[in-house]
């Protein structure tokens, strides 16, 4: 990105305007960025704060969702001692949640109720929308690390 000091910008702005064809200029006054001037084009094509951080989130929840089917074809694919033993694990994580109030008690008792579905239907519910509550159970969730 081009620098412009604030007197270089204010005494040569036909050459700023030129420069923008090409790139965003910064305008600098003591030696700090204290603008940045743009084209139309850039400015639409460059997303809102808003935009980032929903696209940002959309990335977070898609992650999510992928650990959890990760998980789900762990469970579904293990011997069942291996399976109780990753239940078995889950189930102290909500338990200690629990006991150390460590988060809201609606994920917890749904987590208590998940965990003692069959592998089939947890693994159904983990990577489905779950009447609305997927996404904020992959958000809360026993499964944190990645499948073995």
């Amino acid at each position: 990105m081009l620098t412009f000091s604030a007197s270089q910008a204010k005494q040569n702005f036909g050459a700023l305007m030129g420069h923008l064809a090409q790139s965003p200029v910064a305008i600098e006054r003591h030696q700090k960025i204290v603008a940045i001037v743009m084209s139309p084009e850039a400015a639409a094509a460059t997303p809102s704060l808003q935009q980032a951080a929903r696209t940002q989130q959309q990335q977070r929840e898609l992650q999510r969702l992928m650990r959890h089917q990760q998980w789900a074809i762990a469970l579904l694919c293990a011997e069942p001692a291996t399976q109780q033993l990753h239940l078995e694990a889950a189930r102290s994580v909500v338990q200690r949640w629990q006991a150390e109030q460590l988060c809201s008690a609606d994920y917890i008792e749904r987590w208590q109720n998940w965990l003692a579905l069959p592998v089939t239907e947890l693994a159904q519910r983990m990577c489905s929308d779950s009447e609305g509550w997927g996404p904020a159970m992959r958000q809360n969730s026993p499964f944190a690390t990645n499948p073995p």
